[in-house]
């Protein structure tokens, strides 16, 4: 599960917003809507997707992403489009971090 950490606090539609930008219109960017946890989901095409959470800690936001999908699909996901997404969150959000990469 890739993750990233934001160095500053990122909510819900802040981040949907700034996904959308940077991956651009082949990609879906959704609001999670669950009133208990704030995120976004991710689609690339009808078996490709990705789940974004995002949670606070301490001053900043770590955001977390997973493949969606069954077994095998999930695996797959977990090295495509989870990373993809990732990344686009980290440049998106903290300009300061380009060419880092996301820990796992």
């Amino acid at each position: 599960m890739p993750t990233v950490t934001i160095p500053r606090e990122i909510h819900e539609q802040e981040a949907v917003a700034a996904l959308s930008r940077q991956l651009g219109s082949g990609y879906t960017v959704e609001p999670l809507q669950r009133e208990d946890k704030e995120g976004a989901t991710v689609r690339h095409g009808v078996m490709s997707y990705a789940t974004v959470r995002l949670s606070p800690e301490g001053s900043g936001t770590k955001v977390r992403v997973h493949g969606g999908g069954l077994i095998i699909s999930r695996l797959v996901n977990e090295m495509g489009i989870a990373r993809t997404v990732a990344s686009a969150a980290r440049d998106a959000l903290d300009p300061g971090a380009a060419g880092q990469t996301c820990s796992r």
